[in-house]
């Protein structure tokens, strides 16, 4: 069977989108008690997984009893948000998740920390006071196995990737020395700690990296087959493995690592007081962008002074780390944390969490006591337009994620708020799962053309067959890696492509027409 990768729709212009769009559906999954909504990720059937924090007894949409304190619930949802499956996952305990990786055998992991002791779903002895707590289930809810990870003090997992090895790559925070299972030294109070996993868990080997005092809360993604951007926030200067001074009291530490933990590069970034990462984004012309929460004025590296007591900060970083463009975004109080998507147009949405008024960015006055608060950036970071979704209580962002069709988003939102404003469904837990769709409308000055271009078999070995059924005129046609650099360039008359001689992993693979370029993902095997 053929595996296509379909060049359907092309979009060009460097225009805004006009507005984000009405709320087009929306639900909400509860219980009794606290449910709040950590991460989601994408099955290739079309159902998707949500990864929760919950305190809740089986009531309403939760079907298990709690297990202890706090435990994971996964839920399975269908395209129309109706719950597949689900599963309580914890012990006697307090059970905290925070990371979901959905493989290429869909295989689900999800991750976090543990402090229970053996019980229910956790069968294992605690190395220390908190163990990183790691699950692999298989796509229809069977748990295959379940292990611990740490030293004798507090360690977890915050993050997952799975390298083109079929190995998992995690990411958390250990507060242990060597002992237990973790073989790598701690440098101060807490480091950055990655392990490097078989598919069924065996250690192959972990890495702690760090200066004298704290670093916290690593967010990760893959920019290339054998390389990784890594952000977190840190309280330490020159020391251990820091090479770069701090600015103020915490500060944006940029990495770049290669899949064997090897510490490529590395950037302090930050004003005169806090600024701390909250998600990262490689873009379509191989930037890194980094969004963060900052409390400083203009001082150290940041050029513009804040607007409230806490802002969203916006930097464009290239290969070397340094700095391209930055944007200081925010209102009269506080907008925090938050994630980021890239439209096609290369426009950036940002989701953030606001108790803010109105200003020169924020059109619309707070709704509750906490809103999301959506704004549209353009590749150069140039505000565009903003949107306040919220109820007459609290609104915190889990997830945000653009659509498969390039135009919907969709928000997960822990809400303690009942059908009010922007919502429709009922409160009835302290806090519930709020999913919402919003459309977006392009500009008349973002055309969008059709292109029947087919590109097989995918995955592929050794070379990928290009079908060009009403010809199309391809200008050119390259292989990048995934931070955007050329790999290999191909005849754009040629038909057979030949991949001999590159190394396994994922790709871009980009075609230039007239009307503008077009990249899609392939996978060497």
């Amino acid at each position: 069977m053929r595996n296509y990768i379909y060049f359907l729709t092309l979009f060009i212009g460097v225009n805004s989108w006009a507005q984000f769009g009405s709320i087009t559906s929306q639900y909400c999954i509860y219980s009794t008690e606290s449910d709040i909504p950590i991460k989601e990720a994408l099955l290739e059937n079309g159902n998707r997984i949500i990864l929760l924090l919950s305190n809740s007894d089986a009531y309403y949409d939760k079907t298990e009893n709690a297990r202890g304190e706090h435990d994971f619930w996964v839920l399975c949802l269908d395209p129309n948000d109706q719950i597949v499956w689900q599963k309580t996952i914890g012990g006697i305990g307090f059970d905290l998740p925070s990371g979901l990786l959905i493989t290429e055998d869909q295989s689900i992991y999800i991750c976090g920390s543990t402090l229970s002791p053996p019980s229910f779903e956790q069968t294992n002895e605690l190395y220390g006071d908190t163990d990183a707590w790691l699950i692999k289930m298989n796509s229809t809810g069977t748990i295959l196995w379940n292990k611990n990870y740490g030293g004798a003090q507090d360690d977890d997992f915050n993050d997952l990737i799975e390298l083109p090895s079929g190995n998992i790559l995690t990411f958390g925070v250990s507060y242990s020395g060597v002992s237990g299972n973790k073989t790598s030294t701690n440098y101060g109070w807490s480091d950055i700690w990655i392990m490097k996993l078989s598919p069924n868990g065996e250690i192959i080997n972990d890495l702690s990296i760090g200066g004298e005092d704290h670093e916290l809360k690593p967010i990760v993604i893959q920019t290339a087959p054998n390389q990784i951007k890594l952000a977190a926030f840190s309280y330490s200067d020159i020391s251990g493995l820091k090479t770069e001074p701090s600015y103020g009291s915490s500060d944006i530490w940029v990495l770049d690592l290669d899949t064997n933990c090897n510490l490529l590069q590395q950037k302090s970034i930050g004003g005169s007081a806090d600024d701390r990462p909250s998600d990262l984004l490689m873009n379509i012309n191989g930037d890194l962008l980094i969004l963060a929460e900052s409390t400083s004025n203009q001082s150290g590296l940041k050029t513009e002074n804040s607007f409230g007591e806490t802002d969203s900060w916006i930097l464009k970083l290239d290969d070397q780390l340094n700095i391209i463009q930055q944007k200081t975004v925010g209102s009269d109080l506080q907008d925090f944390g938050g994630q980021f998507i890239e439209w096609p147009n290369g426009n950036i949405c940002v989701a953030v969490n606001s108790f803010s008024n109105t200003n020169v960015f924020k059109s619309a006055p707070r709704i509750g006591a906490t809103d999301i608060w959506m704004f549209a950036l353009d590749g150069n970071l140039n505000f565009l337009t903003d949107k306040t979704l919220g109820t007459n209580q609290f609104e915190f962002l889990a997830t945000l994620r653009l659509s498969p069709n390039l135009s919907d988003i969709h928000l997960l939102v822990g809400t303690t708020g009942s059908d009010s404003n922007d919502k429709t469904c009922m409160n009835y837990g302290d806090e519930d799962l709020w999913g919402l769709t919003l459309n977006s409308t392009l500009e008349v000055n973002d055309i969008q053309t059709s292109l029947s271009i087919k590109a097989y078999p995918n995955p592929t070995s050794n070379f990928i067959t290009i079908e060009n059924n009403y010809s199309e005129q391809l200008l050119s046609i390259d292989l990048l890696d995934y931070a955007g650099k050329r790999i290999k360039s191909f005849d754009p008359s040629s038909t057979t492509l030949s991949l001999t001689g590159i190394s396994p992993g994922i790709y871009l693979l980009q075609i230039s027409t007239p009307q503008g370029n077009y990249c899609e993902k392939i996978r060497l095997e």
